[in-house]
């Protein structure tokens, strides 16, 4: 799959949305009451101190102070990074993959394909913005100094411009050239 292929909500699959917009998105939950339509910690209910760990089972502390795995929120040793596969280090930290390389979109995390990667500041290919020493160019005008945001000119009529595909008329999310 294209890392910069539009994904589907993780709340009803449709691929037109994200689950931050999806109109059929369940109302919260809280894990306190139960009730519908809050947060545990917008609950109204007194905490309830009958939770479990997701670790281990075990009432009284959460998974992040499990005594089983030290504390961490993950059994010591057993951390698996989601570039490489391997155990023992965080993608971030991929010794196989070059650290945050990666070709999973914003920022990603799959991979380490330097390739793959998109500055959004300048628009080149095989780095990120955070690595980039070409400076900011806009989307919509194409010169640099300034991001499309702020840009002084008007877009093609008035249209949003693809970032993948520098054409009007649509944005990134429904580009056909993904």
């Amino acid at each position: 799959m294209d890392s910069y292929a539009p994904r589907a909500c993780y709340s009803c699959g449709n691929p037109d949305h994200q689950s931050r917009d999806c109109p059929n998105k369940p109302a919260a939950k809280c894990y306190n009451c139960g009730g519908a339509g809050h947060m545990s910690r917008d609950c109204q209910e007194p905490m309830k101190d009958n939770k479990a760990c997701y670790k281990c089972g075990q009432a009284g502390h959460i998974s992040r102070d499990c005594p089983m795995n030290g504390g961490s929120g993950a059994p010591r040793g057993s951390t698996e990074c989601y570039k490489c596969g391997q155990v023992g280090h965080i993608a971030r930290n991929c010794p196989t993959a070059g650290g945050y390389g990666g070709n999973a979109g914003f920022g990603g995390g799959f991979g380490g394909n330097s390739a793959g990667k998109t500055c959004y500041s300048c628009g080149g290919h095989g780095h990120m913005s955070r690595e980039c020493v070409n400076g900011m160019k806009c989307y919509n005008c194409g010169e640099s100094g300034h991001y499309s945001r702020d840009c002084p000119k008007e877009s093609a009529g008035g249209e949003k411009i693809c970032y993948k595909c520098q054409q009007s008329g649509h944005v990134q999310a429904a580009c056909p050239n993904a």
